[in-house]
């Protein structure tokens, strides 16, 4: 059996998004078991809700001060699949989605699948590659090193070996440590081309600012796990703001390259230049921006 665990963390206080992913999952469940993690969503909305999913859904509820991350392991630990797909309220999946992203585990050929990750809109190209870059691993095979928790599957006795690490601070890396922990288990994540969802964009430039200076401290938060995973790197935990911002350097420099060769030139540049900025200084600015943004929580 396949488990569907979605998470609405990312949703706050308006879990409408929600039905407009249940109601294009619904085609493609079949017998899917579907689980979904909320807080505080009303008895009357979840029955509306499981209307859009046109059927029943098990309810997970938590505490206002849980986590991201903590609602994938409790949507997890409430399901009862072989294999268990993950996906976040605020993603649209495309036709499709969940057999290609389970098929490869179904039939044996992988035991961790990535899907593919965008946002939409002129700027997508550029957004994604510098928000959910994919990197390959082994090309032949269609692996990689990576994945991102709103777009992910795995067997049962993966997950269940391997949950989601507690980390603090840190806000949305822990996909890339656990990615870290599979790799030097020797578990290969296999990459789902086909398995696309769209991921929306800030809802606000409030929220984006507040994301970005996350996504810059997650940076440096990293750099000590990567460090702890490769030989002969250990010398980057006592100096991580280094790497991260060289990390975060190269980044800037491709992504104003892909501006330029793909456009919207000024746009692109623009995106990039914000972005880069911003992450540098969360980066930075390290544990104050964990200490000073709620959404760190």
């Amino acid at each position: 059996m396949i488990s569907v665990v979605i998470e609405t963390w990312n949703l706050r206080a308006d879990p409408e998004p929600l039905g407009a992913l249940l109601a294009a999952l619904a085609p493609e469940l079949g017998d899917a078991e579907l689980v979904v993690t909320h807080r505080e969503i009303s008895a009357a909305r979840r029955a509306y809700l499981a209307a859009r999913a046109t059927r029943a859904i098990s309810w997970v509820e938590l505490g206002r001060d849980a986590g991201y991350y903590e609602h994938k392991n409790a949507g997890f630990a409430a399901s009862r699949g072989d294999i268990v797909a993950f996906v976040d309220g605020d993603c649209t999946p495309a036709a499709g989605w969940l057999a290609a992203l389970t098929g490869p585990i179904a039939r044996g050929h992988a035991r961790v699948v990535a899907g593919a990750t965008s946002y939409r809109g002129e700027l997508a190209a550029l957004a994604t590659r510098l928000d959910f870059p994919v990197f390959t691993r082994d090309a032949a095979h269609r692996t990689v090193r990576n994945f991102f928790a709103n777009n992910v599957a795995f067997a049962r006795d993966v997950f269940a070996a391997h949950s989601y690490p507690q980390l603090a601070p840190m806000f949305h890396g822990q996909c890339q440590v656990l990615a870290l922990e599979l790799g030097a288990a020797g578990i290969a994540i296999h990459h789902a081309r086909d398995a696309r969802v769209t991921h929306a964009w800030p809802a606000s430039p409030r929220e984006w600012l507040a994301l970005r200076l996350l996504r810059g401290a997650d940076t440096v938060a990293l750099v000590p796990h990567v460090a702890a995973h490769h030989r002969g790197t250990s010398w980057l935990a006592r100096v991580p703001r280094v790497p991260a911002l060289a990390v975060l350097g190269a980044r800037a420099i491709a992504g104003a390259w892909w501006a330029v060769r793909t456009g919207p030139v000024a746009r692109g540049l623009a995106l990039v230049a914000g972005v880069s900025v911003v992450d540098s200084i969360g980066a930075v600015a390290g544990p104050a921006v964990y200490r000073v943004l709620p959404s760190a929580s």
